[in-house]
């Protein structure tokens, strides 16, 4: 059985969940599942042909370079339908798109089945800090011709009735399959020593400078705090700056004392697990979401973590050990809620593991789940 992916869903996209998800499944599908599928990659360019070609996990992967095309306006939209027309007699069996990249006549791309997982319908009810034309045409694409799918994937229940909602889709149509949490679980972490300030709370702030990541609540809470509310606390905000949203939390920021925070851009897999593990409390505030790997991967470590009332992971994890449910749209009472959410015991990570597990979230099991659904819709 053949099954596509598009590179562009993950190639080169670091601190992407989205980009996270197709990442490692498809890695898991190449490398322990290569008897039963030929995974192929459609690459827009030599940059993400060579960021799959110098990863070992991909060597038994098929790498297919779109065509070329001159110009820049929706180029890899055009790229795409130049190979379907070039390619047509020569079908794959599955074709899995992901929904930020939901090409216009996606059905025409030879292939026999189209899947495609939304995760939730962030993409429409997500706050929005620019116009982006491209994500407007795949969102308008998904609304009105959904039913030429084979299959809808949502990564949580939550996420499946956002789906319905944001993209008229009947719930009956769309299957839940929780992304994998167990990618951190073996990882040999780094002590964060950088990160350690003696008798000292390390609070761990995770999100894109984003508006519907609220990294700006957290801000605003430290700019507006008396100094010796903060004395107890040493903030990192971790995640990338990447809008004009940036803006307000750096000027928020500006008004605290350097001596109770930092900021990282991003931190690879080693420092990331080492600085979750030494937290004290990890805060993931984040207005909208489908699953959110961050808050599972502070769960899965046995860390306190933070998260906003109505998101998909207060929803699963609502009676579990160490976890602080919120309503984060409010910077009033943060400081107070963060002094209440760091005298919670910890949980046992034996125990969030096994409750993981227990509910299907590891990129084995959603590689098994994908193989199962891929082989009902070929035969």
């Amino acid at each position: 059985m053949q099954i596509g992916f598009l590179a562009s869903s993950f190639a080169n996209r670091y601190g992407s969940g989205t980009g996270k998800h197709f990442e490692i499944v498809s890695k898991v599908l190449c490398n322990n599942f290569k008897s039963e599928v030929e995974v192929i990659f459609f690459c827009n360019d030599r940059e993400q042909y060579s960021y799959l070609k110098k990863d070992p996990n991909f060597l038994n992967a098929k790498l297919t370079l779109l065509p070329s095309v001159k110009g820049k306006w929706l180029r890899s939209s055009r790229q795409y339908f130049r190979y379907a027309f070039e390619s047509r007699h020569n079908k794959i069996d599955v074709l899995h798109f992901s929904v930020p990249r939901l090409y216009p006549f996606f059905w025409l791309f030879p292939a026999r089945k189209f899947v495609c997982t939304f995760h939730a319908g962030g993409d429409i009810t997500a706050e929005k800090d620019s116009f982006i034309l491209s994500r407007e045409i795949y969102n308008l694409t998904a609304k009105v011709f959904f039913r030429k799918l084979d299959a809808i994937i949502a990564v949580s229940e939550y996420g499946k009735n956002e789906i319905s909602d944001s993209y008229r889709i009947p719930k009956n149509l769309i299957s839940v399959m929780h992304g994998g949490t167990d990618d951190v679980w073996e990882v040999r972490s780094k002590p964060p020593k950088n990160y350690i300030r003696k008798n000292k709370k390390l609070i761990v702030v995770i999100g894109r400078w984003q508006k519907y990541k609220n990294v700006q609540l957290v801000a605003k809470a430290l700019a507006d705090a008396k100094q010796s509310e903060l004395n107890e606390f040493y903030f990192v905000f971790v995640g990338k700056r990447i809008s004009s949203n940036s803006i307000m939390i750096e000027q928020h920021l500006h008004n605290v004392n350097n001596q109770v925070y930092e900021t990282i851009d991003y931190l690879d897999q080693e420092n990331y697990v080492g600085i979750i593990k030494e937290a004290d409390l990890v805060i993931v505030p984040s207005l909208n979401e489908g699953f959110s790997h961050p808050i599972f991967d502070a769960f899965s470590l046995g860390t306190r973590v933070m998260i906003h009332d109505h998101s998909p992971a207060a929803q699963i994890l609502s009676e579990r050990k160490g976890v602080f449910i919120a309503d984060l749209r409010n910077s009033d009472y943060l400081i107070d809620l963060i002094k209440n959410a760091i005298l919670m015991p910890k949980s046992s990570f034996i125990e969030n593991r096994n409750f993981l597990t227990s509910i299907e979230a590891t990129w084995g099991q959603l590689a098994k789940n994908y193989l199962m659904l891929y082989d009902k819709l070929v035969k």
